[in-house]
């Protein structure tokens, strides 16, 4: 076992690998050089170990002595809990459990997913089931950090909007492939406000293909970087934003800029619908009502081991022309595989995932929860059984009969990923009877 975490938790309550899923290898899709550590130290302290790099993650190591204000028990265990609230470049506020009470073990020691360059702040809640409130804010600043941009490999194509106006295209865009965007910020400073010292605006570089697909990147740091999901013509233009609400453009007069991206004629031409279904119902295969998008994750616990007839992933693809008929060729013209590891620090693993049934014009494709289960199989009697490159969260609830695991997971078609959008790759938390685990636990 790589690495092994004894968490607390729910302290106030209780809390078939299918036929012809060959192995296809252990890949080296790892972050390294991509994660970092932050530690809050009890000395109030702020260390960084390792590398803040977009596309990568940062592990909080919070010590929870700095915050003490709201603390005492109930039922047995702790009835507060500390929560690090953070934002990348002034965006969508997220919060993690970082000490105390956690209402389940799947909410424990989740890292923050760097999604882009830029800057990232951090401040801490202290709160307790009696009313009380206290922060750990650098005293309303927020603690900052500068996420770097991901380096650029030799071949990745580069389009540059320089000072002096106008683009630059270097290299040739493909599908499946990245495009570098490098903004020099001077050419658009019409929003510059700051608060308690600190600048207060953002620049999205926003992005849209042919198909309408429509996404952005951070260029506030002067780069970020464009997923190429569809060939032909991508439309690229700037919004400068201020903590104000001031709003400004830099779009071409309206008319964009305009890049075209060369089309993989293997690449799909679209992959989504993705949902897990749990569940003792069936209606010839998983009922559509009981489908959960995979973007709100999945809990795979003793119910869905012990009862559940259904138990398993999946996302439909489509392609012109191979999709939309009865292609008994389909397994030649689409190579469709799972990439997953149940530790930021192991490699991915990646597994074939087999054709369901055509929905519409779409392929349907099934993903058995078992495949990719770290905590499947028999009672463990010696070490030698317990589960390699995971990590283990044993939750602390009175009972204290649970340990999970959480899987980080995408997909690929034809080398096209298939991830949960801009917060990276899935996930999904296995769970299973702690008793099972005792030798692994030691």
């Amino acid at each position: 076992m790589r690495s092994l975490s004894l968490l607390l938790a729910l302290a106030l309550g209780t809390a078939c690998a299918s036929g012809g899923d060959e192995l296809v290898a252990s890949e080296g899709f790892g972050l390294e050089g991509r994660v970092a550590t932050l530690a809050f130290t009890a000395d109030y302290q702020t260390l960084v170990d390792g590398a803040l790099v977009a596309g990568g993650i940062a592990n909080v190591d919070y010590d929870a002595a700095r915050l003490t204000n709201c603390r005492g028990d109930l039922n047995g265990g702790p009835a507060w809990s500390i929560n690090a609230h953070y934002r990348i470049n002034g965006g969508d506020v997220h919060t993690l459990h970082v000490a105390g009470h956690a209402p389940a073990p799947d909410q424990i020691d989740l890292p923050i997913e760097l999604t882009e360059a830029g800057q990232l702040e951090l401040w801490f809640e202290n709160n307790s089931a009696f009313g009380c409130q206290a922060w750990d804010s650098a005293f309303g600043a927020n603690y900052r950090f500068t996420i770097e941009a991901a380096p650029t490999s030799g071949g990745e194509p580069v389009v540059r909007f320089p000072a002096s106006g106008g683009m630059e295209l270097v290299g040739e865009p493909r599908q499946a492939g990245q495009l570098r965007v490098e903004y020099d910020v001077s050419r658009l400073t019409n929003c510059r406000d700051t608060r308690y010292g600190q600048p207060a605006w953002s620049i999205l570089a926003y992005y849209r293909f042919e198909s309408g697909r429509i996404g952005y990147v951070s260029v506030s740091n002067g780069s970020g970087t464009i997923d190429l999901v569809e060939g032909g013509e991508v439309q690229i233009w700037f919004e400068n934003q201020g903590y104000s609400g001031c709003r400004a453009w830099d779009s071409l007069g309206g008319a964009n800029y305009r890049v075209v991206v060369d089309a993989d004629p293997r690449a799909p031409g679209w992959i989504g619908n993705g949902a897990s279904v749990i569940n003792r119902m069936t209606c010839d295969g998983p009922c559509d009502q009981h489908r959960v998008a995979l973007s709100e994750g999945f809990t795979h616990g003793t119910y869905a081991r012990q009862r559940a007839a259904i138990r398993a992933i999946y996302f439909d693809v489509w392609k012109a022309g191979v999709t939309d008929r009865d292609n008994p060729n389909l397994w030649q013209d689409l190579d469709v595989q799972v990439h997953f590891r149940a530790s930021p620090s192991a490699p991915f693993q990646s597994r074939y995932v087999s054709f369901f049934r055509r929905v519409g014009n779409d392929a349907r494709y099934e993903l058995p929860m078992s495949v990719i289960d770290p905590l499947a199989g028999s009672y463990r009697r010696d070490p030698s059984q317990c589960p390699v490159d995971t990590d283990l969260l044993v939750s602390g609830d009175p009972s204290n009969a649970y340990v999970a695991a959480r899987v980080e997971y995408y997909f690929t078609v034809n080398g096209v990923p298939y991830r949960n959008g801009d917060r990276g790759n899935f996930l999904g938390t296995f769970e299973e009877y702690r008793d099972l685990f005792a030798v692994c636990l030691d």
